[in-house]
């Protein structure tokens, strides 16, 4: 008989992406957004560094080099909303690269520009961690900046109202950031939903196709067999001994499939051809315990295989094999009776899944 015809994977839309990916963070635009970024602060800090010295320049290419990973990993990460305690990890790390930032400006430099670059990285990172959905964090990161700056202004003999111009761009993008994260991310979900809506349709209605498939196939096959049969039949022909034991395994091998369709195979089938030629008595049937579309290869090898190797041993009496009702330990039983003797083995479900005693 025909088997089930599969459907093409180019029919199958992708699995849904997670919310980072709808909302772009890992396109490549962004990525090139990033390396912009990158070069602008180099360059800025580079251009405006006046004399600066070794030690000056390690903290500074260390604070670089926090930020990057922070911006990085905050997209990165692929739990969504992002883990409280990596946004919190990621926020405390990134504050800790704009303190260094801070505290080793180069001296005889452009003090408006040296101050106010750093901040740009820590924006981002605080902008990301806002549309990952962590606006408590991002807010947080807004008030350490401010707090930062402000410590800063007075341990250099700043006006305190420093801190304000040193945190703005934090603080200018921590707000808009939230806002649009609030706004943004419950219609993402909504298109998440929408699209795991659509693959649930796609896939029915791909399981509904390969079942119609398989059903015309069947019928087909069945007419090629029973066709030539029913000719015979009409133009009144007798048939030998041998085309009768054929149209009698054809006729039992067609209600198997009917009542036993999880046992159904086709070494399953041919088992059983085989038993009944040698005048066993064999029975299938499938009281519904287990579902066929959700039964593995290896369940469905070890429930079938058993009865393959029972019916080839038999030699006289009978089989009968029966999917058990659900919501039993047991899944299968097969019984083979020999005159007086009686055999049973159970097949059960485990955790390792089904196994015969």
């Amino acid at each position: 008989m025909a088997t089930a015809v599969s459907t093409p994977a180019s029919r199958l839309p992708r699995e849904l992406p997670d919310l980072p990916t709808l909302v772009g963070l890992r396109s490549r635009l962004v990525l090139f957004a990033i390396g912009v970024l990158a070069a602008g602060y180099v360059i800025a800090m580079v251009g405006t560094s006046g004399s600066a010295e070794g030690s000056v320049w390690a903290a500074q290419t260390f604070a670089f080099v926090l930020q990057i990973l922070c911006l990085l990993t905050a997209i990165a990460i692929p739990a969504d909303p992002l883990p409280t305690w990596a946004a919190a990890v990621i926020a405390i790390a990134s504050l800790g690269g704009l303190a260094v930032a801070w505290w080793y400006m180069p001296p005889d430099s452009q003090f408006w520009v040296q101050a106010t670059v750093p901040p740009s990285l820590t924006a981002a990172v605080a902008g990301v961690i806002a549309i990952r959905g962590r606006f408590a964090v991002a807010g947080l990161m807004a008030v350490g900046t401010l707090a930062i700056a402000a410590f800063w202004a007075v341990h250099h003999d700043h006006a305190p109202a420093t801190a304000l111009p040193m945190s703005s761009r934090v603080v200018g993008t921590v707000l808009p950031a939230v806002i649009i994260a609030a706004m943004v991310r419950p219609m993402m979900s909504l298109m998440g939903l929408l699209r795991e809506r659509e693959l649930a349709a796609v896939r029915f209605e791909a399981a509904r196709q390969a079942t119609a498939d398989e059903r015309c196939e069947r019928l087909d096959a069945l007419a090629r067999e029973v066709s030539p049969i029913l000719q015979r039949v009409a133009d009144g022909e007798a048939f030998t001994e041998s085309e009768a034991l054929a149209a009698r395994l054809l006729e039992q091998a067609l209600r198997d499939e009917r009542r036993g369709r999880v046992w159904n195979s086709e070494g399953v089938r041919r088992a059983a051809t085989e038993a009944r030629s040698r005048g066993i008595s064999v029975q299938l049937f499938d009281d519904g315990g287990l579902d066929l579309d959700s039964l593995s290869a290896t369940d469905a090898e070890t429930l079938r295989g058993e009865l393959i190797r029972t019916l080839t041993a038999a030699e006289s009496g009978g089989v009968t094999a029966r999917i058990l009702p659900p919501g039993r330990h047991q899944a299968a039983l097969i019984n083979v009776i020999d005159g007086d003797a009686a055999h049973r083995r159970a097949c059960v479900r485990t955790p390792a899944g089904l196994r015969w005693t």
